[in-house]
């Protein structure tokens, strides 16, 4: 069970490193905004740590997990053992997809707010989806998704490239949403699992429920740390 800090979920600990849930609507860093709070002070200043470094980042409206290392000497091993995870993420996207399982693949480059596709020069970007739910009559589905690689954006893009944007993303998402599809006040993405092998070697799997603004699409899901199984492709 994760320990609660004023508010702030921590679902792993150890001396060096540390797994906490980002709620929707801050930063993880500090923005050129100097008076916006972001996660990562937030949580420095509430354990009063002397010193931590956010090793994988999530969007603005992005919740759920961020690994965090807590000591100077072990950020080398943190990027090791994160590159090397399994990160699933949950979102709910716009529309009907009709397959149950399905890998998207292409390259993209960073621009200025976005990112694009090219076909040359740019980074590959690998994301496995499976689909738990389909939504017919108000128009949405509700996916699972695993990154093979770490790009920015990427579940967002390869997901609006597919026609299926995430609901509430004001990015990538369709200018005018159908009038029946329900109404998202963010970008319904949330960090939902990381399976790692900790420096003892034993293999980790760190669950984090998603935030009471999915509930009402999660009618008839279940989840639970089994989602790491779904997956085909290691």
């Amino acid at each position: 069970m994760p320990e609660e800090h004023s508010n702030i979920k921590i679902f792993y600990e150890t001396d060096s490193y540390l797994i906490a849930e980002k709620p929707p609507g801050i930063p993880v860093h500090a923005t050129k905004d100097s008076k916006r709070e972001n996660f990562t002070d937030r949580l420095q200043k509430q354990l009063s740590l002397e010193y931590i470094r956010t090793v994988n980042r999530l969007d603005l409206d992005t919740s759920g997990l961020v690994f965090f290392c807590k000591n100077p000497d072990k950020n080398k091993e943190a990027d090791i053992i994160v590159k090397a995870s399994e990160k699933i993420y949950l979102c709910v996207c716009s529309g009907i997809v009709e397959e149950k399982h399905f890998t998207e693949t292409c390259y993209i480059k960073d621009g200025n707010k976005k990112v694009r596709k090219v076909f040359s020069g740019g980074d590959k970007a690998i994301t496995e989806f499976i689909t738990l739910k389909n939504e017919k009559k108000e128009g949405y589905s509700v996916l699972l998704a695993k990154l093979h690689t770490g790009r920015r954006h990427q579940i967002r893009f390869h997901l609006s490239e597919k026609g299926h944007p995430i609901l509430g993303d004001i990015v990538y998402g369709i200018s005018a949403e159908k009038k029946r599809t329900p109404h998202a006040k963010r970008s319904l993405l949330h960090a939902l699992g990381i399976s790692f092998q900790s420096e003892e070697g034993k293999q980790e799997r760190i669950f984090c429920p998603p935030p009471s603004d999915f509930q009402k699409f999660m009618s008839g899901i279940v989840l639970d740390s089994s989602v790491f199984s779904r997956f085909s492709i290691k």
